[in-house]
C-alpha cells in the first residue's frame, strides 16, 4: 500500500511540477527572444532624412551604427541589373508584383553598414522581406544590401580590404521586394541588428 500511495502521491503532484517548469521555461524564452524582436523603432516618411542609431556586438565589445537614411521612393520595377552590369526587364512570378526601394544613405565611410535586412508593410499589415530570386527568373534579383556593391566599406567586423576604395559618405542603393500583386506598400522597413529598427511611411508610386 505504501508503494501505491507514493505513486499515486507522484501523480497527483506531476501536473504542478510540469506547470512549474513551463513557466521557468517561458520566462527563459521571453528574455532569449527579448532581443530577437524588433521593438525599437526609430520612424520617419518618405523624403525625409531620419537619423538612426543601431547597437550591435563583436566579439570584443559593443558599438553603434550611426547615420541618416533617406526612403526616397518605392516603385514599380521594370528593370534591374544582371550579373554582367546590363540592365533587363524586371519579369515578376505569377500573382507577385516587384518593388524597388531606394534609399539615401550617409554615413562615415568607416561605419560597417553590410548585413542590413529591408521589408515593405502594405495597407492590410502584411510584411515582405527583400530577398534574391524571387521572380520568373530565379536568379535574377540581388540580394539586399545598403552599401555600393563595388564599394561596400568595412565588413561587420571592422575589417577592410586595402586594395578596395572608400565608400563614399553619401549614396544611394536599390533595393527589390517582391510582395504580393495586390499589395499597396505603406512603410518600409530597414535593420541590421534586433530589437533597433527603422520604419518609413511612404507613398508608393
Amino acid at each position: 500500500m505504501t508503494g501505491r500511495r507514493r505513486r499515486l502521491g507522484w501523480l497527483l503532484a506531476l501536473p504542478v511540477v510540469l506547470a512549474l517548469v513551463v513557466v521557468a521555461s517561458g520566462s527563459r524564452i521571453e528574455l532569449f527572444w527579448w532581443d530577437t524582436e524588433l521593438r525599437a523603432a526609430t520612424t520617419g516618411s518618405q523624403g525625409e532624412p531620419v537619423t538612426v542609431v543601431d547597437r550591435y556586438e563583436t566579439e570584443r565589445e559593443e558599438l553603434a551604427r550611426e547615420l541618416t537614411l533617406t526612403v526616397r521612393s518605392v516603385e514599380p520595377a521594370t528593370t534591374v541589373k544582371d550579373f554582367s552590369g546590363e540592365l533587363v526587364p524586371v519579369e515578376p512570378a505569377r500573382g507577385t508584383r516587384v518593388w524597388a526601394v531606394t534609399l539615401g544613405i550617409e554615413a562615415d565611410p568607416e561605419m560597417p553598414l553590410t548585413g542590413c535586412q529591408v521589408s515593405i508593410l502594405d495597407t492590410r499589415d502584411r510584411e515582405a522581406e527583400a530577398a534574391s530570386g524571387l521572380t520568373a527568373d530565379p536568379y535574377l534579383l540581388p540580394s539586399p544590401s545598403c552599401v555600393p556593391p563595388e564599394r561596400p566599406g568595412p565588413a561587420y567586423d571592422g575589417a577592410v580590404d586595402p586594395e578596395e576604395k572608400p565608400r563614399p559618405r553619401e549614396y544611394d542603393v536599390e533595393v527589390f521586394v517582391v510582395t504580393d500583386e495586390d499589395a499597396v506598400p505603406d512603410r518600409v522597413r530597414v535593420w541590421w541588428e534586433a530589437p533597433d529598427y527603422t520604419e518609413v511611411s511612404v507613398d508608393a508610386g
